[in-house]
């Protein structure tokens, strides 16, 4: 017996911070408040730096009916251990509100709108300054500050928004002027990375993520960026430094969570991605669909498809009205792999079919509606930017043709800045004019052309406009030729009905296979036009094509013009 015990092992247990917090939450889903203060009291001790178990004892406390402790260790967070953690301004302002305090639950509604006006609890706190204001008198002084701070908020948002629609020229414009008002815009300075990010100037996405971080070291959003942009410019070592650093942060706010979390997913550490988002809704107390797709993709590229399955449900009942959910879980029943795996992007949106299947499967998509659609997605836009400038030559021509269907202020300036670009050829400069004339622009702008930069008068009425297409531009020519003894005045006749029909079929030119055949086609819609028809054997005959092939190409001009 004494042989047994002397071969025992105790393995001593050491209880840490996260032991208690995950106790505490415990027993507070249980509403237990006494225990939960008790072990969040522990928490706080074991780390007395992390303010996430600060404000879950101060939440607790406030519950409780303790609302002057409870501001008192929220007053702490925000002066010593968490000066960003703008949340607490609003635990503050509900524990003024129930002390009777409403000039003091005033002033802090308002910083907190001030400090993060698009914050997880904006709407509740918009909704509390009304009831302070109405139901309390005064705030005047605070209400002209919640309307200027709305006017702020407005131009953020039409900024984000920009940026979602993946028109980056234009929320560049903005934050830029945000940054110019307000030289410590970190949000700002942070959206407009990413954007020059997408329009594939690394350099300066870099430098701006360098500049954040310069002013607030510890910054998630520019940490996240920046893996980013080092992964893709081939950094591997910072690379992979920063990757390492970034699994192992704990985020304090949520959309600092959020961030981090689907940054690690993009990337590919799913498990890490994982477990983040499971902590946002396990601690968060948030009833968002988002998420749990989120935890669904994650769960699928683990290929842990039962676990997948199962969050997918949750979605469902969260967010009914829409089949994201729907589409998931059908295309999980038919395309698993041998492996058990699933691919899911972490993106809460049905998948645009056309996402990889690269610029030409967009072309070959009939409609313009379609491909504006599909064009709208930020990554689609920001590789339709990398094949203009860095592409070979067809795949230029193709970037060019979804942006002379997309025709939008974005796409302007972006076209407007390309035809300046020295690096580009001749014959894609003019590529480049044809679009905008196309789109319907009529002024004068520069454009690199013969080893200089000219002024170009847009729109042009001549065969300029053809430079981009040799085999265009000699049909033209050829007809000109014919005309050029006899009927020379029906020349300008025939280049701008062959203008016309250029531009009305740019995005689906046909296969011409036999130069000479559009020639006499052309030839013969001229004339007809004018009003001096001649019969289709006689074209045919002066330019030795057959009648039947003239008839299907004269055919396919008329009905575009």
């Amino acid at each position: 017996m004494e042989g047994r015990e002397k071969g025992k092992k105790i393995v001593p247990f050491a209880a840490d911070a996260a032991f208690f917090f995950e106790r505490g939450v415990r027993f507070l889903n249980r509403h237990d408040l006494s225990r939960a203060l008790k072990s969040f009291q522990r928490a706080v001790d074991c780390e007395p730096g992390n303010a996430v178990n600060h404000c879950n004892l101060a939440g607790v406390l406030s519950e409780l009916g303790d609302f002057e402790k409870s501001n008192e260790i929220l007053q702490g967070v925000v002066e010593s251990i968490a000066p960003d953690m703008s949340e607490c301004y609003f635990y503050m302002a509900n524990n003024y509100a129930n002390l009777g305090q409403y000039e003091l639950a005033e002033e802090h509604v308002v910083k907190y709108l001030e400090e993060d006006p698009s914050g997880e609890f904006a709407p509740d706190a918009d909704e509390m300054l009304d009831v302070l204001i109405h139901e309390f008198g005064g705030g005047e002084i605070l209400r002209e500050r919640r309307r200027q701070q709305h006017e702020t908020t407005r131009e953020k948002d039409l900024a984000r928004t920009l940026l979602e629609e993946g028109k980056f020229h234009e929320a560049s414009e903005l934050l830029e002027q945000e940054i110019s008002r307000q030289d410590d815009a970190i949000a700002a300075r942070n959206n407009l990375a990413l954007a020059r990010y997408y329009l594939g100037q690394m350099d300066r996405a870099i430098a701006l993520c360098e500049e954040v971080l310069e002013r607030d070291p510890a910054n998630v959003h520019a940490l996240c960026n920046l893996v980013v942009f080092y992964r893709h410019c081939g950094q591997d070592e910072t690379y992979h430094t920063l990757l390492d650093f970034l699994k192992k942060l704990v985020p304090l706010q949520f959309d600092q969570g959020y961030k981090l979390a689907t940054t690690l997913g993009i990337l590919g550490e799913h498990q890490a991605a994982y477990r983040i988002f499971l902590q946002l809704i396990q601690y968060g107390d948030r009833h968002d669909p988002t998420l749990y797709f989120a935890l669904a993709a994650a769960s699928a590229n683990l290929g842990q498809i039962k676990r997948a399955r199962q969050w997918l449900l949750e979605v469902q009942a969260l967010d009914p009205e829409t089949d994201i959910a729907d589409y998931y879980l059908r295309e999980m029943d038919r395309v698993v792999d041998a492996r058990g795996k699933f691919f899911m992007s972490y993106t809460y949106q049905l998948p645009f079919h056309l996402r990889n299947s690269g610029t030409t499967g967009l072309m070959q998509q009939k409609g313009a509606t379609q491909v504006v659609h599909w064009a709208k997605d930020p990554s689609v836009r920001s590789s339709l930017y990398f094949a203009l400038y860095r592409g070979p030559y067809s795949t230029k021509r193709e970037a060019l043709q979804a942006f002379a269907v997309l025709g939008d202020r974005e796409t302007t300036h972006i076209l407007k800045e390309f035809v300046k670009d020295t690096g580009q050829s001749q014959d894609i400069i003019w590529n480049g004019l044809f679009v905008l004339q196309r789109m319907g622009i009529h002024e004068t702008i520069p454009a690199y052309l013969q080893g200089a930069l000219q002024d170009v008068s847009i729109p042009m009425q001549d065969e300029r406009l053809l430079m981009w297409n040799k085999l265009l531009l000699s049909i033209l020519k050829d007809v000109h030729q014919q005309m050029a003894a006899r009927d020379q005045e029906l020349t300008h006749v025939a280049t701008e009905l062959w203008l016309r029909y250029v531009q009305a079929v740019y995005t689906d030119l046909p296969r011409i296979v036999k130069r000479s055949v559009w020639s006499a086609a052309l030839d013969y819609v001229t004339r007809r036009y004018s009003g001096r028809t001649e019969p289709q054997a006689v074209v045919a005959a002066r330019y030795e094509v057959s009648v039947k092939a003239l008839s299907k190409a004269a055919h396919a001009i008329m009905i575009t013009l």
